[in-house]
């Protein structure tokens, strides 16, 4: 599974738009690759909230 696809299909999962066909792909990407990314991108949210978060305060 290439990084990209595990990101898209996170991304479509939470937005809840996702075609059929691309839907059905998904389908054979590793669970534990997609836990792994889904963590990573959320992750990535928190620290983005906390810098955003930190530079309205100073």
């Amino acid at each position: 599974m290439s990084w990209w696809r595990g990101v898209l299909a996170v991304l479509a999962a939470f937005a809840g738009i996702r075609r059929q066909q691309a839907a059905q792909q998904d389908g054979h990407l590793r669970p534990l690759q997609l836990i792994a990314t889904a963590l990573l991108l959320v992750a990535a949210l928190i620290g983005l909230l906390l810098l955003l978060v930190n530079w309205i305060s100073h």
